[in-house]
């Protein structure tokens, strides 16, 4: 309990100093060629995730894929090789990214991070702000004002329709 108040605090500290500017998304989604899709700690949520990472994939983005280290062997052949896994080793002492997964991270350079988490991660909320992105897309949830400049609503219970849902509003864009 007192680590994740601790966690929310070092991630509201960050959401401070972060700020959006006006873009047009569909421009800016369409020349974005490097994506960070942060994958859901949700398992069930996981298998409708993959689609997203497929639909991208098609649409001859670069994908790279932030997940849990037991996972990787979940994905698909040809993605797991684009795969930063992450484990306890990765954690601080609150519970988020340590300088070593941090460093890796913000080496790269990303066009628009993906966060297909549904519920509240901090983890990957703090990942989220760390990178440097210039597209932010998630889920609505907590801090997602502050955390993403374009939120996919979800109002499903169903993982299956809100991946649905988010697959639909990326091929508007």
């Amino acid at each position: 309990m007192l680590k994740e108040k601790a966690a929310k605090f070092v991630v509201r500290l960050k959401l401070k100093k972060s700020n959006f500017s006006q873009q047009s998304f569909s421009e800016v989604l369409n020349k974005a060629l490097t994506f960070l899709i942060l994958m859901p700690g949700n398992e069930g949520d996981f298998k409708y995730a993959v689609e997203v990472i497929n639909f991208l994939v098609q649409m001859e983005k670069e994908v790279t894929i932030l997940t849990y280290d037991y996972r990787v062997s979940l994905l698909p052949l040809q993605l797991r090789g684009k795969t930063i896994e992450h484990g306890i080793r990765d954690l601080n002492k609150i519970d988020l990214p340590n300088k070593n997964l941090i460093t890796r991270l913000t080496k790269k350079n990303f066009d628009a991070i993906l966060d297909l988490n549904r519920s509240e991660q901090l983890f990957y909320s703090y990942v989220t702000v760390l990178v440097d992105a210039k597209i932010r897309i998630g889920f609505r949830k907590d801090f997602a004002d502050k955390v993403y400049n374009l939120q996919i609503a979800n109002n499903e219970t169903n993982p299956k329709i809100s991946y649905k849902n988010l697959l639909n509003c990326l091929k508007m864009l």
